[in-house]
């Protein structure tokens, strides 16, 4: 009986931790303050006007591939 109790005791404790991280997540900030929003861009004239917009900015890009 003891060893039920603490794998039920354990199995509790792991399921209050997700919703409490899922809750934690789901609730903070997005970006920070005064930071814009990242731009999808889906095509390479789009990505192109917006670099050559921001000549003499720091700019970054980040290419992200699902596989």
């Amino acid at each position: 009986m003891n060893k039920f109790l603490s794998k039920r005791t354990i199995v509790v404790l792991v399921v209050l931790f997700a919703i409490g991280l899922a809750t934690y997540l789901a609730t903070r900030p997005r970006l920070a303050p005064g930071q814009a929003p990242l731009a999808d861009i889906s095509n390479i004239e789009t990505l192109r006007t917006q670099f050559n917009q921001d000549a003499g900015k720091i700019r970054l890009i980040i290419l992200v591939s699902p596989t």
